[in-house]
């Protein structure tokens, strides 16, 4: 497997929306930003929605979808 495979696979293999939707929601935060995001096929490969549904399965506050030069 190439490198670039290699961390293709560790990025979606253990850090997904999911997971830092459930983490936030143990913190007891009330803003979740996922940012960093690695769609598999650039910018706009999963929709917002799609990023924002996965964290809101165990976030029920507020889920914010990072884009580049945003400020929060």
């Amino acid at each position: 497997m190439t490198n670039a495979k290699t961390l293709y696979k560790h990025l979606v293999d253990s850090h997904t929306a999911e997971d830092a939707g459930r983490v936030a929601s143990e913190a007891g935060v009330k803003t979740l930003v996922l940012s960093h995001l690695v769609s598999g096929a650039g910018r706009g490969a999963v929709s917002d929605d799609v990023w924002r549904k996965e964290a809101e399965k165990h976030f029920y506050e507020e889920v914010i979808v990072g884009a580049d030069l945003m400020e929060v």
